[in-house]
């Protein structure tokens, strides 16, 4: 069971809406004031650079191949094909630590992109072989994303939901390089040039690991810390409960290492008895219980809020999700007959709407995410209806608008999983949810081409929008979810109480 100050300092609330907003009025201080956060984004923005070549290219690529739209949403499917291993990578995280995922996680996606250039390079481009590879490259960056975005709460302790808001914002923003480099460097180097670039990025996250920035070891997490809290525990018991869960952990206690908590001069430990204290550590990990990935869904199940945003981004992923994406980029090529620089310039255009979008809430001091993930679905819902106007800037305001709406419900989610749920299991609760995320989006593509094939592209627009008014419908159907709710500390006075 969580601990009292970790589910305050969580934000959980219990099944009758109490502590609603116990999260939502703290304030973080900015993340980009601290020199590690810096280095560390720093190598995560040089491997988003060539995720944002890889994401770009792709798709233009096997449409010069195949002309096939069923092809490149297939390709773009990868994605959520990867998400079915989000719940064992977050239950390693939570019980082995995040630093394996890493390091393994890149390694895995250079082998994955090395074998689909070299099978390109010879001239074997089958469909299913490029699918394969994408699997493979899309579960390595599965598993390192895993790692660095369950460390970030420890990594960076100040400010967990500021730096995970502003990690989000920059990936967007580092997005914006591979459309352009696309645009401008197409014409010199050709689709299979652009992913040999893509390459060397992964091992930029390594030479910042290198150098000494990167998550804490720590030691395998107890069921016992890291379970949901108990609805049952609305009010702490005793004044030591109501003490931040940090507290306790950096209160001075005995150690091997001869410190002393009186002031007085430090002693350095002899090396075999840190070994014996570490080795003693180990076999106290092994010994414990392994970690459930029930723990995490308990935690999903039990904050309403959690659940509210679950279900929103699953329909929202199902229908917005890489199938649409692959419709745009379609309709571009196709519809408009617009050349692969000037799509690239066009997706340009809406990853720069999606980063505003991002970067009005990510860089909020309060988060309060009812509002902007309303506000952003209804963006999203009435750019789709507007991109069956058949004029060039009707639909290019359409896609700006629809994406700085995906923009600003993007960062209201990754945000809001960071403050409200319990740092014992992230890794697991995220898990999950990419996982349904990613089932729901693997009917994107499925539903989009079949619906396009059928009405065309046009009216497939129209019929998206409608299907996203229905998660306004959910919002404003569960907004109680969102209201403050005193907690229960003392009995309601009667009535009839003089």
């Amino acid at each position: 069971m969580t601990d009292a100050g970790t589910a305050e300092e969580a934000g959980s609330v219990t099944p009758d809406g109490a502590g609603a907003h116990a999260a939502d009025e703290s304030v973080e201080p900015n993340p980009l004031a601290d020199r590690r956060f810096l280095v560390f984004a720093a190598g995560n923005a040089a491997n988003n650079v060539g995720e944002a070549l890889y994401a770009t290219a792709l798709p233009l690529l096997a449409y010069q191949l195949t002309d096939s739209l069923v092809v490149m949403a297939w390709l773009a499917a990868a994605v959520p094909v990867s998400d079915l291993f989000a719940p064992a990578l977050g239950a390693w995280a939570d019980r082995r630590g995040v630093r394996g995922l890493i390091v393994q996680g890149l390694l895995a996606q250079a082998g994955a992109a090395l074998a689909m250039n070299l099978l390109l390079l010879g001239g074997h481009s089958a469909p299913w072989l490029l699918f394969l590879c994408a699997v493979v490259l899309e579960t390595g960056g599965l598993a390192y994303r895993t790692g660095w975005m369950t460390g970030v709460p420890a990594q960076f302790p100040d400010c967990p939901v500021r730096a995970r808001g502003t990690l989000n914002s920059l990936f967007l923003a580092t997005t914006l390089a591979g459309p352009l480099l696309v645009a401008a460097l197409l014409p010199w180097v050709g689709y299979q040039g652009l992913l040999w670039l893509n390459l060397p990025t992964f091992f930029a996250p390594l030479v910042v690991w290198a150098v000494g920035v990167r998550p804490a070891r720590s030691a395998p997490a107890s069921p016992h810390k890291t379970a949901p809290a108990s609805p049952h525990k609305t009010a702490p018991a005793s004044p030591d409960e109501t003490a931040p869960a940090s507290l306790d952990k950096t209160a001075p206690a005995p150690s091997h290492e001869g410190g002393r908590t009186d002031g007085g001069a430090r002693r350095t430990a002899p090396r075999w008895v840190k070994r014996r204290a570490a080795g003693a550590q180990a076999r106290a990990g092994a010994e414990a219980p392994p970690s459930r990935i029930r723990d995490g869904w308990d935690a999903i199940r039990q904050d309403k809020r959690i659940s509210v945003m679950l279900v929103a981004d699953m329909v929202l992923s199902a229908v917005c999700g890489t199938g649409l994406t692959s419709l745009i980029v379609y309709h571009l090529r196709h519809g408009w007959a617009l050349s692969g620089q000037q799509a690239g310039l066009a997706i340009a255009g809406m990853n720069v709407a999606s980063l505003v979008g991002n970067l009005l809430v990510s860089q909020r001091r309060r988060l309060r995410p009812w509002t902007p993930m309303t506000l952003g679905v209804a963006a999203r819902s009435v750019a789709l209806i507007l991109m069956i106007v058949p004029v060039w800037p009707v639909f290019m305001f359409a896609v700006v608008l629809g994406a700085l709406g995906q923009g600003a419900v993007m960062a209201t989610v990754v945000m809001a999983r960071v403050r409200y749920l319990p740092p014992g299991v992230l890794g697991r609760a995220s898990g999950l949810i990419w996982l349904l995320t990613g089932g729901a989006a693997l009917l994107s593509p499925v539903f989009v081409s079949a619906l396009d094939d059928v009405v065309g592209t046009p009216p497939t627009f129209l019929v998206l929008g409608i299907a996203t008014t229905t998660v306004l419908l959910h919002l404003r159907l569960t907004r109680a979810a969102w209201r403050p709710v005193p907690r229960p500390q003392e009995p309601a006075r009667r009535t009839n109480e003089p």
